[in-house]
C-alpha cells in the first residue's frame, strides 16, 4: 500500500470552508482515484493543513499525485495551495 501525503498552505481561517469542502469534493474525488482511505487534518493554529489518502498500489498513488502541483490552488478555497506533494510507502496501518 501507498499514501500520498499533501501538505498546503492553510490556516484556521480556511477551517468551516474546508470542512464543507472536502467532504463534498475531496472525498469523493479521492475515492474515485482509489483512495481506499483517507484523512484530512485541520491546521491547528499553524499554517498548513495536511490530507493522508492511502492506495493499494504506488501507480494508483503517483496517479492521484500527477493531478496536484506545487504552488497551485488545491480547490475551493481560496487561498488554499499545495506545499508538498508526495507519494510514499505505508509500512503498518492499524
Amino acid at each position: 500500500m501507498y499514501a500520498l501525503l499533501i501538505e498546503v498552505n492553510a490556516n484556521d481561517s480556511h477551517v468551516e470552508q474546508a470542512r464543507k469542502a472536502l467532504p463534498e469534493m475531496a472525498v469523493p474525488m479521492a475515492k474515485e482515484m482509489g483512495a481506499v482511505s483517507g484523512v484530512w487534518l485541520a491546521p491547528g493554529g499553524t499554517d498548513r493543513g495536511i490530507s493522508m489518502t492511502v492506495f493499494n498500489s504506488e501507480q494508483e498513488a503517483r496517479q492521484a499525485a500527477s493531478q496536484f502541483t506545487v504552488g497551485q490552488p488545491m480547490g475551493p478555497v481560496e487561498g488554499v495551495t499545495a506545499r508538498i506533494i508526495e507519494v510514499r510507502e505505508v509500512l503498518a496501518q492499524l
